[in-house]
């Protein structure tokens, strides 16, 4: 039976399959898309480089030309990367540049003035298509007008069409959503249409690199901001449903956060009599879309994993009820989940602030950020050389403003002080932070050990602050001044003085080494400083540090198959992997690049160097709800075992069955169950088979699941089917859930005690006494138990019924056919069946023990840590101040080294008496063991960069292999197949992303060095919940590309 439902989710279809059936237009619109003015930074210093390579020497001059800022940026770009910002910038272009808002039309009279805005425009009528063009273009409609000023009548057709809107370009939000889904469509982005029942229309593109879809609305030229129709705008939502060629949803859950009310149920009632009939329209629609499309499996097996996911978040977020005043999916409302994420890299908003400071409390901070990881040890780990790089303000695009070895390892942070602590004796990252004002700042170094060296940076953007903020922002108190007299050379008091805007320095605390710099200028510039360790003479040790749910930023390569192959790479548990990986340290030539490697579950094992840096949170479960502890990502990397948890090991398991059971207790209705089964229930323990009673709500503690096993010993088929049930049961408890899973209760239909007795000594079931025949028989007539035998399935939360009688039987009669993976997958199955309101409840308390249990592990394994990265402060009596004479020695030492920095004569001899003069109210601090020079660039020009050179890049991947040309050309000749099939179609996502482990992409990935010689290529990889990734990003350009790759291969091919 047709519904109002039906008709809108099939209109929501026939647009996005439009965007499907017109090859060249896309081709046209692809054409046309600006890449170089949306994102400069991912393709012009790139095509120049490449056309440099090629000799087309003009061209390449015109592509490092257009290298600048795009128009389209904005300062929350820095939360996107890749394909994700292209997503950003083109919604905005398509707002500004291609489509123009049309509330009526400007007369159409071209002799007309005065009427360019269709403001003197009275409404005619509407009327249906009657021309060719009006027909051609899949008008819907025309709204007729009449100018007030030339009597001359004017149309308004509703285009359909997205070629006859790419070339009228106005409309409303219809013509918007239509047109800006077929350019997502010309880019290749995997895209679907949005209906919102309350007359609105946008677009959802899936990111693969965050593994979501993303609301794009080109009407607001805005990403990623469900909230703003509901919580913004104070839209009454109803239904909101996503359509593409071949799958359709209901997403309206995304949008909402009242979707369980009373007011918003009513609005859906109106398009269906209930959601359990919504459910089924949605599936039988999405069934009917995607047998029209002759869909792949592939294609139906992500479509099919999306929807899971996003199930699995809609049910969670529903039950808050609230938007998170900072939405972004995969946060949760409150104190949750979502804590974790915001913590993730520091990227310009994610903020974590402490408890208000206290009076007299030094330790406490107003405002923090940090690195989700914030140690790291950059390799070779035996070198002693150090290098220090700082800028203020990093260049547009970019993220770092200090270095360490040519490791990012703090951000830019506009009006706050970002600092970097280093060990003196490993040269080791040990803490890296934000602050929003320099007490914050002066209070942290308070409890950082003396001899550590310390990077630190400012700048005020006063763009962003004003100068009113500008002042409250870096300019504290001059009283402060005392509390940065460990950090020798650096100078407060000028920082608080000083009009200029950006601050340097580079130093060590408690010491005043030759090699200390600090600079404050007006404009941006570049601080370096070499730095000779000793880690010889520090005997330091090294230990393998294990960050549960975390990722690297790259990684370099698998484990090569001569320690490990990859079948038993993707089948190996931890510990095994562990051992491999330290006979590959022992082994490999190679290996003094290696930092780390990181894994999970059925993957292999990545192998890291620095450019792994910084590590970020997992998309994936957390550790404590990941069904196992291989089953989320791991990165582990080498810190100084100082720093490393003495607990911190991987051991062999011996029995890893129902290794994930969750730690928390399910609040089954215990009341409902004590009614429906009495007090009391049989239990039998162990291997006895003589049962006991027990309290009915201690025998089904911590059920998932129950089901009530209606049988008897004379019925035949019961006969038949208890066995099946027993072994059903068997493999439950032994191989997927012994606790927090499915409880079988037998209810006895039997005429005596003792064909009672007898029957139960076969089973394993819990079971209701047989004096308890009277409820036996009201349980029966409650859940429409006629015949036997008969098993219903309940949800153990709300009492309700998961699967029908028959239902049950059938299925396990048919899984226990196919044996325990087919089991396995059925309880699951089960389990995703289970009322909204349950799964909310389950997912809410498993976020909430995770959240403590991390709280009680962190605190317990960051003791040890702790003692190394914080110092024991203790009153001591401050030496006398500097004479005259010492301040006289100290200026002449300063001034040659100052003007060595490149300051002017007169500048240095006052920058040096400034820095004598103030140790006279400061300790008198030695310069220390460490050596090194410093310089500094007051007129930095370019940011640190990478060296991008395609063959310089080939001949580095070359040379690590050995010399091995057949490498070279077996990996670039995979990667010319990859980009040849998206050449083929350039629209389809589904050639331009692909697993590092899938067997054709591992010709790739088992070589060493391969994922940076692809990044030459620009190539892109980052992780999924399940693999690693690389992704053949849409702003290139498939035609250059391809030429690059073509001529590399024939330089290798020709000289083998």
């Amino acid at each position: 039976m047709a519904t109002p439902l039906h008709g809108r989710i099939d209109s929501a279809i026939r647009t996005a399959k439009q965007w499907e059936s017109d090859k060249y237009l896309l081709t046209e619109i692809r054409e046309s898309i600006p890449m170089e003015l949306l994102v400069p930074e991912l393709v012009c210093e790139r095509e120049a480089e490449w056309r440099s390579f090629l000799n087309d020497t003009t061209a390449a001059a015109g592509a490092a030309i257009k290298a600048t800022k795009s128009p389209y940026f904005r300062d929350d770009d820095v939360n996107y990367e890749g394909d994700d910002i292209l997503l950003k910038r083109l919604t905005l272009y398509f707002k500004t540049e291609v489509m123009k808002w049309c509330n009526q039309p400007p007369c159409c009279n071209s002799t007309c003035t005065g009427n360019d805005d269709g403001k003197k425009m009275e409404t005619k009528g509407i009327r249906g298509p009657t021309t060719q063009e009006e027909k051609t273009g899949g008008a819907s409609r025309v709204e007729v007008y009449n100018c007030t000023l030339c009597n001359t009548e004017t149309t308004f057709p509703r285009y359909n069409s997205p070629r006859a809107l790419l070339k009228s370009k106005r409309g409303r939000c219809g013509e918007f959503a239509n047109l800006f889904g077929t350019y997502c469509r010309a880019l290749g982005f995997d895209t679907r249409y949005i209906l919102d029942f309350t007359d609105h229309v946008w677009v959802e593109v899936w990111s693969v690199r965050q593994q979501r879809w993303l609301m794009a609305d080109s009407c607001e030229g805005l990403i990623d901001r469900p909230n703003m129709y509901e919580q913004g705008w104070g839209k009454k939502l109803s239904y909101a449903v996503g359509a593409t060629h071949d799958s359709v949803a209901d997403v309206s859950k995304r949008y909402t956060r009242k979707f369980l009310s009373d007011d918003f149920q009513t609005r859906r009632r109106e398009f269906s009599p209930n959601e359990v009939m919504s459910d089924q329209v949605f599936m039988q629609m999405n069934g009917t879309v995607r047998q029209t499309s002759n869909m792949a499996k592939g294609r139906a097996e992500e479509l099919d994993k999306r929807a899971k996911m996003e199930e699995k978040f809609f049910n969670t977020v529903q039950s808050s009820g609230v938007w998170d005043s900072e939405y972004r999916e995969g946060r949760i409302s409150g104190s949750l989940a979502w804590k974790a994420a915001r913590r993730e890299l520091g990227e310009g908003n994610v903020t974590s602030k402490t408890e208000e400071k206290k009076d007299g409390d030094d330790e406490a901070s107003s405002e923090e950020t940090s690195f989700w990881v914030e140690s790291f040890l950059p390799s070779p780990r035996y070198q002693n050389d150090l290098i220090i790089a700082v800028r203020p303000k990093a260049a547009e695009g970019k993220r770092w403003s200090i270095q360490v070895n040519g490791i990012p390892c703090a951000s830019s942070l506009a009006n706050g002080v970002a600092v970097v602590i280093v060990d003196e004796l490993s040269g080791c990252i040990l803490q890296s932070k934000a602050f929003s004002d320099w007490s914050s700042v002066a209070s942290f170094l308070n409890t950082v050990p003396d001899g550590r060296i310390v990077a630190l940076c400012s700048f005020v953007d006063e763009k962003v602050e004003g100068e009113e903020q500008k002042e409250s922002t870096n300019k504290t108190n001059c009283s402060e001044s005392s509390k940065f007299g460990r950090l020798g050379g650096f100078d407060y008091d000028k920082v608080t003085s000083s009009p200029e805007n950006f601050v340097s320095f580079i130093g060590r605390l408690a010491f005043h080494p030759t090699w200390s710099s600090f600079h404050i200028s007006s404009e941006s510039s570049a601080m370096e400083v070499s730095i000779q360790l000793d880690k010889s003479a520090a005997s330091a040790t090294y230990k393998l540090r294990s960050e549960k749910n975390t990722v690297p930023a790259a990684v370099f390569t698998r484990l090569p198959d001569y320690i490990m192959p990859l079948n038993t790479q993707l089948l190996a548990s931890n510990y095994q992997k562990r051992v491999a990986f330290e006979a590959y340290m022992e082994k490999d030539s190679n290996s003094s690049s290696i930092v780390g490697y990181t894994t999970r579950s059925e993957t292999p094992v990545y192998l890291i160097q620095n450019s792994a840096f910084p590590f970020r949170a997992a998309n994936g479960p957390t550790q404590k709800t990941a069904e196992s502890e291989d089953s989320s990502w791991t990165t582990y990397h080498y810190l100084p075992d100082a720093i490393v948890p003495d607990d911190d090991v991987v051991e062999e398991k011996h029995d890893s069955k129902n290794s994930g059971t969750p730690n928390f207790d399910i609040p089954i209705a215990d009341d409902y169950f004590m009614g429906l089964l009495g007090s009391q229930l049989l239990v039998k323990n162990g291997t006895s088979s003589d049962p006991t009673l027990l309290d009915t709500s201690s025998a089904l503690a911590n059920s998932r699941l129950i089901a009530l096993y209606f049988s008897a010993s004379f019925c035949g088929p019961c006969r038949g089917f208890t066995p099946m049930l027993i072994e059903f049961h068997n493999v439950l408890k032994e191989e997927v859930a012994s606790s927090h899973g499915l409880e079988i209760v037998f209810v006895s239909s039997d005429r005596s005690d003792a064909e009672f007795q007898q029957y139960y000594k076969k089973m394993p079931f819990k079971a209701m006494p047989f004096s308890q025949r009277e409820l036996a028989q009201r349980a029966k007539s409650l859940f429409g138990v006629r015949g036997i035998p008969s098993l219903v399935i309940i949800d153990s939360l709300s009492g309700r019924i998961v699967v029908s009688p028959d239902e049950s039987r059938r299925e396990v009669h048919q899984a226990c056919q196919y044996g325990e993976k087919a089991i396995e997958r059925l309880f699951h199955s089960w389990l995703d069946k289970i009322p909204q309101e349950s799964k909310s409840m389950i997912d809410i308390l498993a976020l909430s023990c995770a959240e403590a249990d991390e709280t009680v592990q962190t605190g317990a394994s960051n003791t040890k840590a702790e003692a190394y990265l914080k110092r024991w402060i203790e009153k001591v009596t401050a030496p006398s101040p500097l004479s005259k004479e010492d301040i006289a020695v100290r200026v002449k030492e300063l001034f040659p080294r100052l003007v060595a920095q490149g300051l002017a004569p007169n500048e240095a001899a006052a920058e040096a008496i400034k820095q004598a003069t103030l140790q006279q109210s400061d300790p008198a601090l030695e310069s220390g063991r460490i050596g090194g020079e410093s310089k500094v660039a007051t007129q930095y020009k370019s940011d640190v960069k990478t060296d991008i050179s395609v063959a310089r890049a080939v001949d580095t991947f070359y040379k690590t292999n050995s010399d091995d040309k057949d490498k070279v050309v077996a990996v670039l000749s995979t990667a010319q197949k990859y980009v040849a099939n998206v050449q083929k179609d350039p629209t389809n996502p589904r050639f331009r992303n692909f697993r590092l482990a899938n067997k054709v992409f591992d010709r790739i990935t088992s070589n060493s060095g391969s994922m940076e010689l692809l990044q030459s290529f620009n190539f892109s990889a980052f992780h999924s919940d399940i693999d690693f990734l690389a992704s053949i990003p849409l702003s290139v350009d498939l035609e250059l590309l391809s030429r690059v790759l073509e001529k590399v291969l024939e330089t290798y091919q020709s000289t083998r």
